[in-house]
């Protein structure tokens, strides 16, 4: 008796310290319970977890985290972390940017070890054209990248990406927008690859091959979120959010296919819906969009996350839900997995539980989403190897090889537009040259760029490159954007006069309701908050009232002026002198005033922010803009460079324009510029096109650069004086008027322009670009001149370099289906390379059209290659072109 009590005793004793060690174990990550075990399928494991979780695991694994929430300055915050996640885990972890191994990984690890199951983050970043962690490799503009249409290149650049944000811990990065970019004036073209789907897609594709890799579970790779889901690029007035009123065959047609092709082909695992509606639905709420076309005929396995508001808008915006409550279960029904910074996590989190509960919301609607989010997590391999190495952020970033291709991108974006009597390229020993402009000693790397990162200027790229002999002159000209000066403390005082500065009195609304959040004395206004602009202050929906007086130093005629990203307005002795309290957006918006130096002005001024960062400027214009050092420059010079064009201040998101000609004063200085008599060349560096008639009328030589990367000073300054031929081509239009649009290249046979002074072709048009050498394209031929509905045909054609220079030229391919059971374009871009010829030599160029290419959507809303005849075109741009035909039957 005595012995078997003994062994039950060591029987119990052992099962104990079975469990201990079993449960040690499973917080080591060893495989205990299947979905830990990596050689079974994904969908197995993704099953057996979801099996084991609760409501409350699965929704806080829908939700994405500010990264503010997780550190105290470069470190990881184990008390901020426990404090805002508690034991539940985190689905995903933006605007974080780990500076080192360390941080991400005392992060992850924290993470793993506080929730049950073991589920590691999602580290999420923006990458619209470079990992936008500080120091990372800085990339043209997404508009310049499809200026290259090189898509070798482009999945270089993505390659680039991809290793160096895995090497940082990041797992998924919010991009690339493959929206068609066909109206210049909303402010994200700038991060649009075109105004065409064949070449978006293509470049497109490359990018996000190069991002994924080889397999996701790599070192070196990152799952890529194409945006704006979908058709977000054609908004109306260019208003951004604006609606967008196409059909489904438009649609289908012009836009779904850039991301059909990312997902079906690219293995694209993200997805971002935009926050605008199609034809009467937001794409947040947009069933068809999300479920439908993506999931159903495109079998996407990824998660769909809304763009920042997307869903709170459904509401605020589009007014098709009375509640935040309803908005959130009509965007997870329709499709969406995760929000952006919609509501505050407690409140996300909490309304989906209440909506299962009410059953207005399934747990299939719910395993969908999580299951997306955990199938991303395990083919990232997330399970087995959740950390990172220093040695590979030391190894990869930044690295000579990727200063490289960030070069080669920036010489491979520039398009010559003119070139009259050769003027360019230039000679090294040139004994003076005038450079000018606002753009021209100033870093232009375009939004969502690199943090903090300093592109190399067109004025440091030209001294790099002319000899010792060469004098080079500089000057600002004007500024890019008349700004006027800050208005400083001293001639600011609060109401009771007795302190230098501004009464400020901060709400947490946006309507300056209720008791002040925080009040103080801000000595000017000069703000450009990214979050909070204070303690208890909410980073986003807050207002703010500044009051008291204003006394100058000085009597003086100028403006005061305000600028502000959301609604502002001022009052100046209780009359209200500016009123943009509806619009925001603004650059600066100024009322005239005759300045008195002996007067107090007593002043007024109130704001609110909506969301994502906010600006507030109070400037005057005490000195006044003067160009005449910029003449006296250039009258000194043998060439003058004016290198004019755009900041990210005027092309970005909510940047957008009524107008297409150059702001402010530039105009007005190359005028000034070319009637000194020097030789003129102009430089843009800019995000959309830019209508510059007179400019292209009356100066010799043009050259589009875009934003041209890091780089970009060297490459501009190479392809001045010839070390480097130019041959980037236009990825979009350039109209002579916002009158002309739209006036992308393939419209409908139907679309004439016949107006009364204006002109029915554009300033520039699609694939257009000049080389410093000539090509002559001739003996165009078809394997043959009829195919079946499912037969392919080749396309043949020699490319000759005529000229006395080596260069590269890129061959585009249009097509005609010549009549057709519903409208089509006379002319839409279905092949292109880019080649280097050199001189001299011919060299034949091959194309393949198979039904993916040649297939419409019929009236029937069926994809299909109708029988008919067809119009094949080729040439160096959308105009000069070749052609043949051939025929497709029964």
């Amino acid at each position: 008796m005595k012995i078997n009590m003994f062994i039950n005793i060591k029987k119990g004793i052992f099962f104990l310290v079975q469990i201990v060690f079993i449960s040690s174990i499973c917080h080591s990550q060893d495989n205990i319970y299947p979905y830990q075990d990596n050689s079974l399928r994904i969908e197995e494991r993704i099953s057996d977890l979801l099996n084991r979780m609760t409501l409350e695991e699965k929704v806080r694994q829908m939700d994405m985290y500010k990264g503010e929430f997780f550190k105290d300055d470069v470190n990881f915050s184990s008390p901020k972390a426990k404090d805002k996640i508690g034991n539940l885990g985190v689905g995903a972890i933006h605007d974080i940017y780990p500076p080192s191994a360390k941080m991400i990984n005392d992060l992850q690890k924290f993470v793993i070890e506080n929730n049950r199951w073991g589920i590691p983050a999602l580290i999420m970043c923006e990458m619209l054209h470079g990992y936008t962690g500080e120091g990372g490799t800085a990339f043209p503009m997404s508009i310049g990248l499809g200026a290259t249409w090189d898509t070798e290149l482009m999945h270089k650049v993505g390659h680039v990406i991809g290793t160096e944000a895995r090497a940082h811990g990041v797992h998924y990065g919010l991009g690339p927008v493959l929206g068609v970019g066909r109206e210049p004036r909303w402010g994200r073209v700038a991060e649009t690859f075109s105004e065409d789907a064949y070449l978006a897609s293509e470049i497109g594709l490359a990018m996000i091959s190069g991002i994924q890799g080889d397999t996701l579970a790599s070192n070196s790779a990152i799952i890529a979120e194409p945006k704006h889901f979908a058709v977000h690029s054609y908004p109306q007035g260019g208003g951004n959010s604006s609606p967008v009123i196409v059909g489904e065959r438009t649609a289908r047609e012009d836009f779904l296919p850039v991301f059909e092709k990312a997902y079906r082909k690219g293995g694209a695992l993200g997805a971002m819906c935009a926050y605008s509606e199609l034809d009467g639905i937001p794409c947040a709420a947009n069933k068809w969009l999300l479920t439908d076309v993506l999931r159903d005929e495109w079998g996407f396995k990824g998660i769909v996350i809304s763009d920042l508001g997307a869903i709170k808008y459904i509401q605020t915006d589009h007014y098709v839900s009375d509640s935040p409550k309803e908005s959130i279960r009509q965007a997870i029904t329709a499709g969406v997995d995760m929000q952006f910074y919609d509501f505050s996590n407690e409140f996300w989190q909490q309304t989906i539980i209440e909506l299962v509960n009410e059953q207005k919301l399934t747990m299939e609607h719910i395993d969908r989403a999580v299951g997306g989010i955990l199938r991303l997590k395990m083919t990232l391999g997330l399970f087995e190897n959740p950390y990172t190495q220093q040695k590979l952020i030391d190894e990869r970033f930044h690295s000579k090889d990727h200063q490289e291709i960030a070069l080669e991108a920036g010489y491979k974006s520039i398009c010559l537009l003119k070139n009259e009597n050769n003027i360019l390229p230039l000679e090294k020993n040139i004994k003076t040259i005038a450079v000018i402009g606002p753009n021209a000693d100033a870093s232009r790397l375009g939004g969502y760029s690199v943090r903090n990162k300093v592109a190399t200027t067109v004025l440091e790229g030209i001294k790099q490159v002319v000899r010792n002999g060469t004098n080079v002159l500089y000057d600002e000209g004007v500024p890019l954007i008349v700004k006027g000066q800050i208005i400083p403390s001293s001639c600011l005082m609060t109401p009771d006069k007795l302190q230098q500065g501004l009464k400020a009195e901060y709400f947490n609304n946006m309507n300056l309701e209720g008791e002040s959040a925080l009040v103080r004395t801000d000595e000017q206004l000069e703000f450009d908050w990214p979050w909070s602009p204070g303690e208890g202050v909410n980073d986003d929906q807050f207002s703010v009232r500044w009051t008291g007086y204003l006394k100058p130093t000085e009597s003086f005629d100028g403006w005061l002026g305000l600028s502000s990203d959301d609604g502002i307005r001022m009052w100046v002795d209780d009359q209200l002198v500016i009123d943009n309290w509806k619009k925001g957006a603004t650059n600066i918006i100024t009322f005239p005033m005759n300045f008195d130096a002996e007067k107090y002005y007593k002043i007024r001024i109130e704001m609110w922010e909506g969301g994502w960062g906010a600006r507030a400027h109070l400037r005057w214009n005490l000195k006044k803009v003067d160009m005449q050092p910029a003449i006296d420059i250039a009258k000194k010079a043998d060439i003058a460079v004016v290198v004019i064009g755009e900041s990210n201040e005027l092309v970005e998101e909510n940047r957008d324009v009524a107008t297409l000609d150059l702001h402010g004063m530039q105009l007005e200085l190359v005028k000034n510029i070319k009637a000194t008599g020097t030789p003129v060349i102009c430089v843009l560096l800019n995000g959309r096109p830019i209508s510059i008639n007179w400019i292209q009328e009356n100066i010799p030589a043009i050259l589009e650069a875009w934003f041209p990367g890091e780089a970009g000073g060297k490459a501009v300054a190479d392809v001045l004086f010839g070390d480097y031929n130019p041959a980037g081509r236009l990825p979009i239009t350039f109209p002579k008027s916002v009158g002309q649009l739209p006036i992308y290249y393939n419209q409908k046979p139907s679309a004439i322009h016949r107006y009364v002074k204006e002109s029915d072709k554009p300033l520039y048009p699609f694939g257009y670009g000049l080389s410093y050498t000539t090509f002559k394209y001739s003996n165009l031929r078809l394997s043959t001149k009829n195919i079946q509905t499912d037969e392919s045909i080749s396309v043949h054609v020699n490319v000759s370099n005529i000229g006395n220079l080596d260069g590269d030229e890129v061959v585009q391919l249009y097509i005609n289906d010549v009549y057709s059971s519903v409208t089509t374009p006379k002319k839409t871009l279905k092949g292109f390379k880019r080649i280097s010829i050199k001189k001299g030599e011919t060299k034949e160029v091959s194309f393949i059209l198979t039904q993916d290419e040649l297939a419409i959507w019929d009236r029937n809303m069926k994809r299909t290659l109708e029988p008919g005849e067809f119009e094949v075109m080729i040439g160096g741009n959308s105009v000069d072109l070749i052609k043949t035909k051939f025929n497709v039957i029964d």
